[in-house]
Parts: structure tokens; C-alpha cells; sequence
């Protein structure tokens, strides 16, 4: 028997992670094996050759997640603009998602309190989430006063982590109500804090 490529391997992994995520955002942490496999038309064989049990299924979207949003906003930012953290979470609450990543995101948060393996994935996630912040904003953070005695790299993470912080936020928002669209957030975000 031929052995399965990599790339065919990855492939295989992404279209039951995808259809997973289907039926996690229309069914929550009830979601079963069977509905996956119905969902992806595979076999329930094809889903255990790839994922050990749906935690794992779990734990490979979120890390898929948020890693591409991640990519996304390093992308974004790319040309090393300045861009103040309110431009920074602007630009990222205009990048297209799907609404079924929030719910589901907002799930995996949910799960993660109980979840150690998921906790780390969430963690790490965050914690370069983060990061890709810090180094959006590292061009305004060097161009800030209390930067000038090379700060600007603290000033950039501190900022990130609001930043990220206020995302969570809004994730949640609009995961759960849909109350205010990203400018609606960031415009009530800046009144409500400007001194």
C-alpha cells in the first residue's frame, strides 16, 4: 500500500478540522465524532487516523485559529506603518472573519479553564497574538516621548496586552450579543477614555 504524503496528510487534517468547526459553531461542545464524520464525509476510521479524540480535533482548530489571524495581521501590517493601538485594532477588527469562528473561539476560551492541553494551546496562541500587536505598534511606540530612553519595546508590549485584552472583549461581544460593530467599540472605547 502507497504511503500517504504529508501534504495529503495536512489536507485531510484541514477538511475535518473544517468541518468540525461547522458543527461546533451550529452544536457546541455537544458535537460528536459522528456528526463530524457526517459533516466532512469521511469515515469515523479517517477522523481517528488523523486526531486521537475530539479534544484533540478541539485543540488543533483553536491553535488553526488563531495562528491565521496572526498571519493575517502581520500581513496587514506589513509596510511598518505608524499606527496608533486604536489604528492597530482597527485595521484588525476590519479584517473578514467567519461569525462561526467567535462562537467557536469563544467556546475553546470556555473549554480551556478546565482543559489543560487546550489552556496552553490558547495560551501560546495569545501569547503571539500578542506579539504580532507588539510588533505592529512598535513603529508609534518608538515615536512616543517615554520611549526615548529605549522603552519603546516595553511600551509596545504593554500596549499589546490592552490591546489584545480589548479584543477579547470584543470577541466575546460579538460572539454572544453583536451589540457594537468593531467601530462602534473602538469609537465608544476612545470617548469613554479620553482624559
Amino acid at each position: 500500500m502507497p504511503r500517504v504524503s504529508d501534504a495529503h496528510r495536512a489536507a485531510r487534517r484541514e477538511q475535518i478540522a473544517e468541518a468540525a468547526l461547522q458543527v461546533l459553531a451550529r452544536k457546541g461542545s455537544d458535537a460528536s465524532i459522528a456528526e463530524i464524520v457526517a459533516e466532512c464525509g469521511l469515515s469515523a476510521g479517517a477522523i481517528y487516523g488523523n486526531f486521537e479524540n475530539k479534544a484533540d480535533i478541539a485543540r488543533y482548530i483553536a491553535g488553526r485559529l488563531l495562528h491565521r489571524k496572526i498571519g493575517t495581521l502581520d500581513e496587514a501590517v506589513s509596510d511598518g506603518a505608524v499606527r496608533s493601538p486604536a489604528d492597530v485594532l482597527r485595521l484588525f477588527m476590519s479584517l473578514r472573519r467567519q461569525p462561526s469562528d467567535l462562537s467557536v473561539l469563544l467556546q475553546f476560551w470556555g473549554e480551556s479553564t478546565v482543559d489543560d492541553g487546550l489552556h496552553q494551546i490558547m495560551e501560546e496562541r495569545a501569547a503571539e497574538f500578542r506579539d504580532a500587536i507588539a510588533r505592529a505598534l512598535r513603529p508609534w511606540a518608538e515615536a512616543q516621548p517615554e520611549a526615548a530612553d529605549g522603552g519603546a519595546e516595553a511600551l509596545a508590549r504593554r500596549s499589546a496586552e490592552v490591546c489584545l485584552a480589548m479584543v477579547q472583549g470584543w470577541f466575546a461581544n460579538t460572539a454572544l450579543f453583536g451589540w457594537l460593530t468593531g467601530e462602534e467599540f473602538l469609537d465608544g472605547a476612545e470617548r469613554a477614555f479620553r482624559g
